[in-house]
């Protein structure tokens, strides 16, 4: 069942906020097209698609929380590091075996729950650090 985004998951910037919204969907359609054995070529553009925007994510992510000196910039940028070292071990066992219903758990579990995670404690506490609008 794929993770479906709520405003619950909101920050309260919607640069942050949609950038969320569409990793989470990326997320989900890794895990639908690993669980429907789609092909290695679609399987692998998906894959693509988040090494792009993962870097570009976080690093936008990582700006605001150093131009607005948020308290919990080290932690996020260490978080940040965190997830990307799971997602590329999760890659390199996709591309060493396939897909496996393991993958499957590896990505829900130590991806999508991580991510929904780091937002709700993490990210939620750079708004308060912007300038009031």
């Amino acid at each position: 069942m794929p993770l479906v985004w709520d405003d619950s998951l909101k920050i309260g910037i919607p640069e942050i906020d949609q950038q969320h919204k569409l990793m989470i969907d990326q997320m989900n359609l890794l895990v639908q097209a690993l669980k429907d054995n789609k092909g290695p070529e679609e399987i692998q553009k998906i894959l693509q698609f988040l090494d792009r925007y993962v870097e570009q994510h976080f690093g936008f992510e990582e700006q605001c929380m150093h131009r607005y000196q948020c308290p919990i910039a080290a932690t996020n940028a260490q978080a940040h590091q965190q997830f990307i070292a799971k997602y590329q071990a999760i890659k390199a066992e996709f591309n060493a075996h396939g897909p496996s219903f393991m993958l499957v758990l590896d990505i829900s579990q130590n991806l999508l729950d991580w991510f929904i995670n780091h937002i709700r404690k993490i990210d939620t506490q750079l708004k308060p650090c912007m300038p009031s609008s």
